[in-house]
Parts: C-alpha cells; sequence; structure tokens
C-alpha cells in the first residue's frame, strides 16, 4: 500500500498571474523610473492638499475663512457656508487695502480666488506661486491677471507696488528674505497685508513654524512698523471643525468598509498590501491630526496684520 501524498493548494490562478506579472523585469524596471519622475515631480510642482480643497469647493480659495459666529456648530455648516466664510475672509483683507492707482502682489496665490476677488474691487492685481499646477490653473482660468511663477525670494522687478499680499503663505518664505524682498518692491506708503498663523509653542517632533515673537522683533529690524492686527484664531476653527467632523463620520468609516471588503473579497491581495496600507494609515492620521482644534489653538495664533515701512529722514 502507498503512502497517500500530502495535497499541495495551488495559488488562486488570479493570484498566480499577478504576481507573475510583478516579476516581469521590463515592468519592474518601468515602474522604478515612474516612481522616481513622480516623486519629483510632485516634490516641486504638485499640492496634492491643494488640489484636493479645490475640487471641493468651488470658489478657489484655499484658506481657512472667517466666521463671525466662533460658536457655529459643525453639523450646522454646509460647504456653501465655509465658502462664503473665505470669501468674508478675503473682504476683510482687502478692506485694508487703500491705493487702487498701483498695483497688488499677492504673493503664494493659490489658484488664484482671492486675486479675482481683489480684481473686481478695482484693484490691478498680480500673482506669484512658485507651484507650476497652481500657475496653470491661474493662467487658464484668470488670463488677465498678470502672472510670475518662481519663488518670492527670487522675483525681480523695478516696480512698485501699493499693496503686498501673503494669505496663508507668508508660512513658506524665509522670513528674512521675504523682510528683504518686500522692502524693495513695496512703494511709499504701500502696505503688507500678512493672514497666517504664528507658533506660540513649538514641539520636537513637529515641523518648525515661525514664532510671532521673531516676527514682531524683525519688523523693527528691517524698518517696518505694525499698522494693525487683529488675532482671528477663533473665527477660522468652524471650518477646521467642519472638516475634522466629515472625517470622523465619513472618511474614516469609509476606510474601514473598504478594507473589510478587500479582505473579504480579495484575502490575498489584502495580506500582500498590508505595509503599505500600514504606512497610507500613518500617514493619513498625520495628516488629520491637523484638523484637531484644541491641538491649533494650544500651538498656534491666527493673525491678520498689516505692515508699513517706515520713511527714512
Amino acid at each position: 500500500m502507498t503512502e497517500k501524498q500530502p495535497i499541495i493548494e495551488k495559488p488562486p490562478k488570479k493570484l498566480t498571474v499577478y504576481l507573475l506579472g510583478l516579476l516581469n523585469p521590463a515592468r519592474i524596471i518601468r515602474a522604478i523610473k515612474f516612481h522616481r519622475k513622480q516623486k519629483k515631480y510632485c516634490k516641486v510642482s504638485h499640492d496634492m492638499e491643494l488640489r484636493l480643497y479645490a475640487e471641493m469647493l468651488s470658489n478657489d480659495m484655499l484658506h481657512y475663512g472667517y466666521f463671525e459666529d466662533v460658536d457655529t456648530e459643525p453639523e450646522k455648516l454646509s460647504f456653501n457656508d465655509v465658502e462664503n466664510a473665505q470669501i468674508r475672509y478675503a473682504e476683510k483683507l482687502i478692506s485694508h487695502m487703500h491705493d487702487k492707482f498701483l498695483p497688488v502682489l499677492d504673493i503664494g496665490c493659490g489658484i488664484g480666488g482671492i486675486a479675482n476677488l481683489i480684481h473686481k474691487h478695482g484693484y490691478q492685481v498680480e500673482v506669484l506661486t512658485p507651484n507650476i499646477g497652481q500657475i496653470t490653473y491661474v493662467r487658464k482660468n484668470y488670463p488677465d491677471l498678470p502672472s510670475h511663477n518662481l519663488k518670492f525670494e527670487d522675483f525681480r522687478t523695478e516696480k512698485k507696488y501699493g499693496t503686498l499680499l501673503n494669505a496663508e503663505s507668508f508660512q513658506y518664505i524665509d522670513m528674512k528674505k521675504a523682510f528683504e524682498k518686500a522692502g524693495e518692491i513695496i512703494a511709499p506708503e504701500g502696505r503688507w497685508i500678512i493672514a497666517d498663523y504664528f507658533s506660540i509653542q513649538q514641539f520636537p517632533d513637529k515641523k518648525y513654524q515661525k514664532k510671532f515673537e521673531e516676527f514682531e522683533k524683525m519688523v523693527g529690524e528691517h524698518g517696518w512698523k505694525i499698522i494693525y492686527q487683529e488675532d482671528i484664531t477663533f473665527h477660522v476653527l468652524p471650518t477646521l471643525k467642519f472638516a475634522n467632523m466629515y472625517v470622523t463620520r465619513i472618511v474614516n468609516p469609509l476606510l474601514l468598509y473598504l478594507e473589510d471588503k478587500l479582505l473579504v473579497k480579495l484575502a490575498w491581495l489584502h495580506h500582500l498590501t498590508r505595509e503599505i496600507r500600514d504606512k497610507l494609515s500613518k500617514k493619513l492620521t498625520k495628516e488629520f491630526s491637523k484638523l484637531d482644534t484644541a491641538a491649533f489653538i494650544s500651538e498656534k495664533k491666527y493673525m491678520i496684520l498689516v505692515l508699513t515701512k517706515q520713511q527714512q529722514t
């Protein structure tokens, strides 16, 4: 009597075909080349977060907005309410502009929503951003706005501007270089409007953010003075709460559902992609942590600042 041989289960046919495809040398080489090219492209020219927000909102504005009622409950908000808050925010910035005879430079213009509104108020507006995706969008949708595709620090012009605007873009510019460049191109009695958040305490495990005390010191060192300042931290929080609500109630449950679905339908693929999914989960957790309003209040304050250059006698 012969000994019974153990039965070795063959992997599913689809899995075999999939694995053979992954091990194809030509495919691996193409994948490596694509990865290198795409990684470089994403770093220099593509802001995925801004693209996401642009798809969600219809007014081409990519900032927190301004809510009069700081206690607005997120459940009572709609996308339309958020868009109106963004327009209200832009109107607050425009109210500090005073000279329509000199051009405005929107530094870090995003996809042109604020610049377009400034233009509608009768100002000459130019936009500047180093982001290729943003400048392409602006040139396509707002062709009447003169545009500059470079970093603010590298901007060269003989022109003088009546207003310089940094709406949530000052944080991305080297502060010393920003003051030097702004001083070169601001017209006498011109205004520099900065709306952004500043760090009030720094944590070692988080990216460095500009401290307001350092900013104030640099204002004096470079011959500027602050003629208006307003802390609007609590007025931007409803947008964070609204976004956090959607993540908690829709995005996270949807991701869990898709993971369970993958486990049931394609268990082998669920197993093979575990490491990738873990990394993605950690990345999403880090990104979603930015929506924590308690952390935002403890770490930052959001300021609207208006500066003028002191004239030398």
